[in-house]
């Protein structure tokens, strides 16, 4: 009977943790879905939303950036409803059981607005649960592929390859 009791116990504690993962990952979908939206809305204050303060970034070029870097970079970018706008696709969601950190990992797309993808990447997200919910506190970016010849030179020629330098 005390066998039971233990398994029943452990069995009710599986499907708790499991229910939570799952509603985690879905805040974490979410979040992900807004700051997408904002940046095809041109909505600094929307996208800037999901990042914690001490947020860093690799882009896809390999230039590390702060918050605030970052945002100035997609801020300078939504003065230009021509300039392209990059959406995150979320592949997979994972929690961490052991500290409040879930790693997310996708691939994105850049293209100027209505128009097709040019530049492809894979990117790993690492939230982190606060008070105020789950919050990117880094993101690594690759590109991968671009389809256009011009605007391939222009990013290069934009973004360069070196660190310090803004690009998404």
């Amino acid at each position: 009977m005390k066998f039971f009791a233990i398994a029943l116990l452990l069995s009710v504690a599986s499907v708790s943790c499991m229910a939570q993962a799952a509603h985690d990952e879905e805040s974490i979908r979410s979040m992900r879905a807004a700051s997408n939206k904002a940046i095809e809305a041109s909505d600094i204050a929307g996208f800037a939303a999901s990042l914690e303060p001490g947020f860093v970034v690799v882009t896809g070029n390999g230039s590390l950036l702060t918050r605030e870097a970052y945002l100035a970079a997609f801020a300078k970018d939504f003065e230009d409803p021509h300039s392209v706008r990059f959406e995150r696709i979320v592949d997979s969601i994972e929690v961490s059981s052991s500290v409040p950190l879930a790693a997310e990992h996708g691939h994105w797309v850049g293209r100027v607005p209505g128009g097709p993808a040019m530049f492809r990447g894979t990117y790993l997200a690492m939230w982190r649960k606060t008070e105020s919910g789950w919050r990117l506190r880094s993101e690594l970016f690759v590109s991968l592929s671009c389809s256009d010849a011009a605007a391939c030179e222009s990013y290069r020629k934009r973004y360069g390859a070196g660190v310090g330098q803004p690009q998404h």
